[in-house]
């Protein structure tokens, strides 16, 4: 059995049908892009960041609802909703900072400053997927401002969706109920990742250009977040035996690489859509027009180029 033959024989069956085509042009230009890394990269950072931002959502809630407790056990639920076992860590162990006035103010923009990595992190991320040029990326400071405005945009979508939950759990456990928050958690969740995107490229591109993929993950985050319980449990039971107390770090990073991964391979699909990268080659015996454009992209990465160029490329406004 030739395996070449084969393999050619798959590679042309799969590039003819867009519904294999897509998805594997996809997967292509996630590798290419290192989007496993900047994943990594962006877990890391944002499990760093979590907490002190977390802290600030509690001291402002604190001051604003007057430290009422039942505030308090609704927002560890929420935290709970996103990040399993997070919910009850949070409830025990951190409280909002004691200071008042000037030092309180000095002391969030302190810690939100110190928890914009993950922010950063993300805009490096869509700059690169979008191949834009390094001289045409956002520069100090704007650069704080746009991470800022990335970490303001998710506390907001957070906020919304802690609302909602709130607001359908009057209405009971019936199961319309239930579709009613999880329609209304998407709808949020696609809002603040396309608005997300398009602050990661200063605005060069307009929310048009991002609106599929950041609908895609919103689905699949929110339906991630309706069965994530189950699977970080699932995960948390064989880690726990294995690692112990430690076992609630390892289960949360596991959690953060898994959300990571779905918005940045959903952000791939809006590139791949715009610069119209598919079908791709499985092997590179059979190249397409897809492949040369994927390595022109590519090669010019990196190149300082003139504002017509980068027009050209990104459709900008």
């Amino acid at each position: 059995m030739d395996i070449g033959k084969i393999l050619k024989k798959v590679d042309a069956w799969q590039q003819k049908r867009k519904r294999t085509s897509f998805p594997y042009a996809v997967y292509k230009k996630y590798g290419e892009d290192n989007g496993g890394y900047q994943a990594a990269l962006l877990t890391y950072y944002g499990f760093l960041s979590l907490f002190p931002l977390l802290l600030v959502l509690i001291t402002v809630l604190q001051i604003w609802f007057n430290n009422d407790p039942v505030v308090r056990h609704d927002i560890s639920t929420s935290v709970g909703h996103f990040f399993p076992l997070l919910g009850d860590q949070l409830e025990r162990n951190i409280h909002g900072m004691r200071r008042a006035g000037l030092g309180l103010v000095i002391g969030i923009l302190f810690t939100l400053y110190g928890a914009r990595g993950a922010a950063d992190a993300f805009r490096y991320a869509i700059d690169n997927m979008w191949q834009v040029p390094k001289n045409k990326r956002v520069g100090f400071p704007k650069n704080i401002l746009h991470s800022m405005a990335i970490v303001g945009a998710g506390a907001a979508g957070f906020g919304a969706t802690a609302a909602i939950s709130g607001f359908t759990a009057d209405l009971g456990h019936v199961w319309w109920a239930k579709l009613l928050a999880n329609i209304l958690g998407a709808c949020i969740l696609a809002i603040v990742i396309g608005y997300t995107f398009r602050i990661a490229t200063a605005g060069r591109l307009r929310l048009r250009y991002m609106w599929l993929g950041a609908t895609m993950a919103a689905v699949v985050i929110q339906i991630l977040l309706s069965s994530g319980g189950i699977l970080v449990a699932h995960e948390f039971k064989n880690l726990n035996s294995l690692y112990g107390t430690f076992a609630v770090v390892l289960g949360m990073l596991f959690w953060i690489y898994l959300l990571a991964q779905v918005v940045l391979l959903s952000a791939e699909i809006d590139t791949v859509r715009h610069f119209k990268l598919w079908p791709r080659s499985l092997t590179g015996k059979l190249p397409t027009e897809a492949d040369t454009a994927a390595t022109e992209l590519f090669t010019q990465e990196d190149k300082y180029l003139p504002n017509e160029t980068i027009k050209a490329r990104l459709k900008l406004k």
